[in-house]
């Protein structure tokens, strides 16, 4: 959630699926068992990308490790189809707008409470209603009336997901959404018990204990973002048999030598590795790499009260001129040293393929101007824009997290931007990530180094949260064309596959045409195991972690 944020680029078809898996075989360490048997172990000790924020689904900015904690109706399986999970089977009416979900007779909350149809009902309610502020909410929309529910136009009551019985969920939908399935692997759709919420009211989710679970783990030892956590086996969970771990122990460094000394040190079983760590393993057998669907990218706050930075951001001309700056490639190869890849717009790599081709939509995008190198035409921009302002300059102060490749990343723009466009001056200002989130989404910035990762495997994940009035839609731009666009192939006129592949390529090329944000560079995990860690699941998008099948075995 934050539930939570090359050597070889993936030569098998299979790991560049990307309806949401990849799973490959991970991994700990131990001693030596004394017997030639090989010996089952029950801990291990894992690093963690982000640290936690809150436990509490409808008020996470995102879910990193919630797929450890949370089930959600349907579950995708490694060959990348949505499967039953807390539903035990799906049924779709012909026109497509009706689910019906069975949820099974052994689905249990952590603490022993049935999870019934009521607890989702319950859930996205509680999701919905603006009073949350979840950042979420836009997830829901196409379910009849949640939209409108959202935008305080309707009572929660009027939700089209009503539970017909204890174990019968029927959820009704505005129009057929092409990728409804794949939403319901998602935690944001997970259930929630009313009892507790109710009782610890505020506190819910910010503490372990204040907190149910739903998934294969429960958590212990953890605050809102503390460094080390503990996932303990839940002995509620529906699919216990499968969980093989007791003890998972989780730590988060912002310093990532620190985690690699630790690993060293063989306090780690498995770390992710940054800068010149990636190049001092590449020969290890135990180097492991995989894509995640994680655009980071400048905003600019078009609706700021400066009415000078107002103007500026407002200005196409400017906002191109600052990205023509930008070379991806060496933020990409030489800055980042390994761990991201050169954008070819803002909808990652490995994400969605052609239904038709079955060519990757990054490749496919024609906004390609929107994240090219040419300091040249970039002073040809700069100039018009200043005079369009009638301005001879322009200093405004970007917003960025304080972990080290965001740091890295600020730096190499202050550098190149200022170097290239005469009369620019750019201030960084690097905050806690915790801190930099509450700016964004309150829109208390001038301009922001941010991103997000794709909730699903789809386009619209990066499509979507850039229409207006979008609660992530941070810089507030507003196209009403992009947005006609999105609204059909998400809700309406959605059926045929490519004209909705057609109809979001071109919603794709308005956003870079216009910069709407500026993509940077798509994160790309490098991470050291040890040889007898199995069955970690890396998911390029949503939950980018899950543990329910990892083993450990010393040979």
């Amino acid at each position: 959630m934050q539930l939570f944020k090359k050597k070889q680029l993936l030569k098998s078809a299979s790991l560049l699926l990307t309806d949401l898996v990849i799973t490959i075989g991970l991994v700990g360490c131990s001693s030596q068992s004394k017997s030639n048997k090989p010996k089952l172990v029950r801990t291990a000790n894992l690093s963690a990308n982000y640290s936690i924020i809150t436990l509490d689904i409808s008020k996470a900015q995102g879910f990193d490790q919630a797929g450890n904690l949370y089930d959600s109706l349907l579950y995708m399986n490694k060959h990348h189809q949505p499967v039953p999970a807390l539903a035990s089977k799906v049924k779709t009416s012909k026109d497509g707008k009706t689910y019906t979900f069975t949820i099974r007779k052994n689905a249990k909350f952590s603490n022993g409470d049935p999870i019934t149809a009521q607890s989702f009902v319950y859930s996205w309610q509680r999701t919905l209603n603006p009073k949350t502020k979840s950042t979420h909410a836009y997830l829901f929309y196409g379910i009849k009336n949640a939209k409108q529910i959202n935008f305080g136009k309707q009572p929660v009551s009027q939700l089209g997901a009503k539970a017909k019985n204890s174990r019968t969920l029927v959820v009704k939908l505005d129009h057929p959404i092409a990728y409804f399935t794949k939403l319901m692997t998602y935690q944001a759709f997970s259930p929630q018990d009313k009892k507790i919420v109710d009782k610890y009211g505020s506190q819910y989710g910010q503490s372990a204990k204040a907190t149910v679970y739903s998934g294969p783990y429960v958590m212990t030892k953890w605050h809102p973002q503390s460094s080390t956590w503990t996932f303990k086996k839940n002995p509620n969970y529906w699919d216990k048999s499968a969980v093989k771990m007791n003890t998972i122990h989780m730590n988060y460094e912002v310093d990532p030598q620190t985690s690699l000394s630790l690993y060293q040190a063989k306090k780690l079983d498995f770390t992710i590795i940054k800068g010149d760590q990636v190049q001092n393993y590449q020969n290890s057998k135990n180097l492991y790499h995989g894509p995640y669907s994680y655009m980071n990218y400048l905003v600019y706050n078009q609706k700021i009260k400066n009415a000078k930075l107002k103007r500026a951001f407002n200005n196409v001309n400017i906002r191109k001129a600052i990205s023509l700056t930008i070379d991806r490639k060496q933020i990409a190869d030489n800055l980042l040293k390994g761990e991201a890849l050169k954008p070819t717009g803002l909808v990652t790599k490995y994400l969605a393929y052609n239904p038709k081709t079955n060519e990757d939509f990054a490749n496919e995008q024609t906004g390609r101007q929107g994240v090219a190198y040419n300091p040249k035409l970039a002073k040809q921009y700069w100039q018009r824009g200043l005079k369009q302002l009638g301005i001879k300059g322009l200093t405004f102060t970007l917003l960025t997290a304080n972990d080290d490749n965001t740091k890295k990343t600020s730096e190499y723009i202050n550098s190149a931007a200022e170097k290239q466009l005469s009369g620019l001056t750019i201030n960084l200002q690097n905050v806690p990530s915790s801190i930099s989130y509450q700016r964004s989404v309150s829109h208390n910035f001038e301009a922001e180094l941010t991103g997000r990762g794709a909730d699903i495997a789809d386009p619209t994940a990066f499509l979507q949260p850039m229409m207006s009035n979008n609660a992530l839609n941070t810089g507030q731009w507003s196209n009403k064309r992009f947005d006609q666009l999105i609204n059909d192939a998400s809700y309406t006129n959605n059926q045929n596959r490519s004209i909705r592949w057609n109809k979001m390529l071109k919603a794709e090329k308005i956003l870079m045409d216009q910069q709407a944000v500026t993509p940077l560079y798509q994160d790309y995990n490098v991470y050291l195991k040890r040889p007898s860690l199995h069955g970690i699941t890396h998911n390029t998008t949503g939950s980018q972690w899950n543990y329910k099948y990892l083993y450990v075995k010393n040979d």
